[in-house]
Parts: structure tokens; C-alpha cells; sequence
């Protein structure tokens, strides 16, 4: 996989990070087909553009945020949160945080692996996947507990 995105030159052009937030929410809400959460974008505005492969971004946000929406789906309190913000070293960071259960620590550790999956349906690919894309734009995908409830999902893209 990591070859793949390699090989293949990505079209990375100066592009608006809040509309592809938005546009990224919203295809995520629309395959989910479930009752929408609140869904709340608050961008930097120092970390509203970055030079990217606008697809391959918006499918990491796609799949993040669909992510949260699945996570989300039995929950009373929820809300998508897509956020941006400029790191201490000029790196733009991009946030997706749900209210959902969070992620066990035991599957934290693995969840970046391909075929670690905890849903039932599941391949175990699209957070591999969303891996290789930020780490070959230059960046990196963490995953952390969200103190309001449920997970954080940052990764970080040049400026």
C-alpha cells in the first residue's frame, strides 16, 4: 500500500482546508444513512490552507469522520467535531473528534495496523490506509482519548 501512494505523484496544490473539512463531513453523514450528529468546523485561521493532494486528504477526513459517525450511532450526546489548528512547527493539524466510546488502549496501540478492525464488518484497512496517505504527505495520524468522551483523531499535513 505504502508503494502504491509512493509511486503514484500526487497533485498537491494550495487548497482551502475548511471547505474540504466540510465537504469530507458531508459525504461521511450521507454514507452513513443514519441520524446525522451535531457536526461543528472550527478552523484556524493560520492553518486554513496547506498545498496537498485535496483527494486523498478529503478521503482521510471521509473515512475519519464516517469513522466517528459509525462510533457515534447508539450514543445520546452526539457530535462530530472537525478542527484545525497551527503546530510549533508550522504543521497544519486537522482534528476529528467524536463522543463515542472511545478506543480501548489494548486496540489503540494496533489500530493503525492493516486488518485491526473493532466492528463487526470490518476489513481493518481504512485507518492503514488514511497512515500512509498522511504520513506520505509528510505528516503524522495519532489517536488519543477525547476528555469530553470518546476519540481524537489528529494528523498533521505541512503547511
Amino acid at each position: 500500500m505504502r508503494d502504491f501512494v509512493a509511486r503514484n505523484e500526487s497533485e498537491k496544490h494550495l487548497e482551502n482546508i475548511p471547505k474540504l473539512l466540510r465537504d469530507g463531513a458531508l459525504l461521511a453523514l450521507h454514507a452513513a444513512g443514519e441520524p446525522a450528529p451535531v457536526v461543528d468546523i472550527r478552523c484556524d485561521p493560520e492553518a486554513s490552507a496547506a498545498f496537498l493532494d485535496r483527494v486523498q486528504i478529503e478521503q482521510v477526513v471521509f473515512n475519519l469522520a464516517r469513522n466517528a459517525i459509525e462510533a457515534m450511532s447508539s450514543g445520546v450526546r452526539r457530535v462530530l467535531t472537525l478542527s484545525t489548528k497551527l503546530t510549533t512547527d508550522r504543521m497544519t493539524e486537522i482534528s476529528v473528534a467524536d463522543t463515542g466510546p472511545g478506543v480501548s488502549a489494548d486496540i489503540r496501540a494496533r489500530l493503525f495496523e492493516p486488518f485491526v478492525t473493532t466492528k463487526e464488518s470490518g476489513l481493518g484497512i481504512g485507518l492503514s490506509i488514511c497512515r500512509v496517505i498522511v504520513e506520505a504527505h509528510g505528516g503524522k495520524l495519532t489517536a488519543e482519548d477525547n476528555p469530553a468522551g470518546g476519540a481524537i483523531f489528529r494528523f498533521t499535513i505541512p503547511n
